[in-house]
């Protein structure tokens, strides 16, 4: 309907205008990739009502749209250029792999589920992003055989980051994270940069709640 289709369209300005741009996103290509790729395209109905709002929001299978301004903030801490391979793991329905398409050469989204990454691809056809590879595989590992990128992007939080997956980085090439270890209360928006073949620096960001990504909960301890 026309007239839904405007509400769309006003929500995803107030979206812009009033949770990305006053967090300190200014990078001019990322907020008009923000303003083009319509996040109601993936949520489920039951969602659509609330997509715009600043939150994580649960798409289904333990998988969440990150909050508009986190993922924002961390697109933009991750540089993008047009020449750039980008990986999204955990990619779930594909929202920043979409907006991610509009900033980079080559997406490769990587989801474990193949029901969503069927959304996903339906999402990415309707909105002709034809830059964006979806691959099915266990989101653990990476994408190893895709390697090495330039952007890597976790859609969820992580109770670490494995040094396979570090090692899929280009050299210079950055990785963004949530970072929650096991009983800490405060998650953190972390970039980590590969230096060389054989070192990486890393810095916190920012204070973020982000849902974990299930595959990289922390593993429970049992006591004897």
């Amino acid at each position: 309907m026309p007239n839904q289709k405007y509400q769309y369209d006003m929500a995803r300005e107030a979206m812009i205008n009033s949770q990305i741009h006053p967090m300190g996103v200014v990078l001019e290509p990322l907020l008009e990739a923000f303003s083009i790729v319509p996040r109601e395209s993936f949520v489920p109905e039951s969602k659509k009502g609330i997509c715009y709002c600043d939150e994580d929001i649960e798409i289904g299978k333990r998988r969440y749209l990150m909050e508009p301004s986190v993922l924002a903030r961390l697109i933009q801490e991750a540089k993008p250029q047009s020449h750039h391979v980008a990986l999204t793991i955990g990619s779930g329905a594909g929202y920043s792999a979409a907006i991610l398409s509009r900033l980079v050469s080559t997406v490769v989204a990587l989801e474990s589920d193949d029901e969503l990454l069927a959304q996903a691809q339906q999402a990415w056809d309707g909105l002709e992003c034809s830059n964006i590879a979806s691959l099915s595989g266990d989101i653990a590992n990476g994408a190893p055989d895709h390697a090495p990128y330039d952007l890597i992007i976790f859609n969820g939080a992580v109770c670490s980051v494995p040094n396979d997956i570090k090692a899929q980085l280009n050299i210079g090439g950055r990785l963004m994270a949530i970072i929650k270890p096991a009983n800490q209360p405060i998650a953190k928006a972390t970039l980590v940069e590969r230096i060389d073949e054989d070192s990486f620096s890393d810095r916190v960001l920012f204070d973020a709640g982000t849902p974990y990504l299930t595959e990289f909960m922390p593993k429970k301890e049992f006591v004897f």
